[in-house]
């Protein structure tokens, strides 16, 4: 072929021929060795691509290839030993450098020791008033700081409450806490039905004080509380959704400090009467390196704070005797 080429191309120059009369005349072989080239292309891309698109939506197809990928992948095992490639993070050798391991998980009552920076000269809690969400996060939970909004504004008394779950959830009544806490019922026996009859008995009886205590982490029952657990005005839209809810309830009875596991960005809201709340720094940080806070809740007021550095207990030293003191908890993932 190169031969005859050749034979060609001396003939046009004895004939004397331009260069556009010998691309006139090669247009159509020129034509025909591009289309062959593009045919030879196709031939090779055309199943690479089905295979990627059997691979993206056939799910058997990719079980399928996945499998026999492994099975010569164990064959080639005697040439080559890939194995720490499969199990190393990085592919790329970083010399001497030694990788960091990785740090255990924190246990419920523990914080990063660098967290006690934060809370080691703290003398009090602040306090603050019409504020915006970005400017708490900015000013306080970024820095560690838990605060009590003194205009949360959210009060209610025990009969507007429980005429409210009538009303607007009574699929919550339905529903099983996740932790329950309470003198009402034996706990083998309680249901939340059965604990807000007793409530409603007992409300006008100044004789039975009671208390109870519980958390709603299911998601229907979540979903359902925030028909009659409303959110404070700095809790703004664009932050996640409370997951998990808890309604505190104690009547005319001593209630010695009790502590809450929580999670997350915490909103304590006070809905009627008062509870003493305390914050504990998590260890490292309270071995006489940050004090606890202590704090006294009225009606109308919130307090806000992460779970990364503190933990949560309250109780009622001295009950009022013609007020339930109530409140409610939000517990939020929070990634700031």
């Amino acid at each position: 072929m190169e031969e005859e080429l050749k034979k060609f191309f001396e003939d046009c120059q004895k004939q004397n021929l331009s260069g556009q009369d010998m691309l006139a005349i090669c247009q159509p072989l020129i034509w025909r060795i591009r289309l062959a080239r593009v045919k030879q292309w196709g031939y090779i891309l055309l199943p690479l691509v089905a295979l990627y698109i059997l691979w993206s939506y056939c799910d058997t197809f990719a079980w399928f290839l996945s499998a026999v990928g492994r099975m010569m992948l164990i064959q080639v095992l005697p040439l080559w030993d890939w194995t720490p490639y499969y199990n190393a993070k990085c592919l790329i050798s970083r010399g001497d450098q030694r990788m960091q391991e990785p740090l255990s998980p924190l246990g419920r009552r523990e914080t990063l020791p660098e967290n006690c920076v934060l809370c080691e000269s703290i003398e009090g809690i602040a306090t603050a008033s019409n504020v915006s969400y970005s400017m708490l996060e900015s000013q306080y939970l970024e820095r560690g700081l838990p605060v009590i909004i003194t205009d949360a504004g959210l009060e209610t008394t025990l009969g507007d409450l429980l005429e409210l779950m009538e009303v607007k959830a009574p699929e919550w009544l339905t529903s099983e806490p996740c932790d329950v806490s309470s003198n009402l019922l034996l706990r083998k026996l309680f249901n939340l039905d059965a604990a807000m009859e007793k409530i409603h008995s007992w409300r006008k009886q100044t004789s039975n004080p009671w208390h109870i205590q519980l958390r709603n982490c299911q998601r229907k029952a979540v979903k359902t509380s925030r028909l009659f657990l409303e959110r404070p005005y700095y809790y703004p839209f664009h932050l996640a959704p409370y997951y998990s809810s808890w309604l505190l309830a104690v009547h005319q009875q001593k209630r010695s400090q009790t502590e809450i596991y929580v999670r997350g960005l915490i909103l304590f809201q006070q809905l009627s009467g008062h509870f003493e709340v305390v914050l504990h720094p998590k260890d490292p940080c309270g071995y006489g390196v940050c004090p606890s806070l202590r704090m006294r809740l009225n009606s109308g007021e919130g307090l806000i704070f992460s779970s990364d550095l503190w933990s949560l207990s309250y109780g009622l030293e001295k009950p009022q005797s013609k007020q339930t003191s109530l409140a409610s908890v939000f517990e939020i993932d929070w990634q700031p």
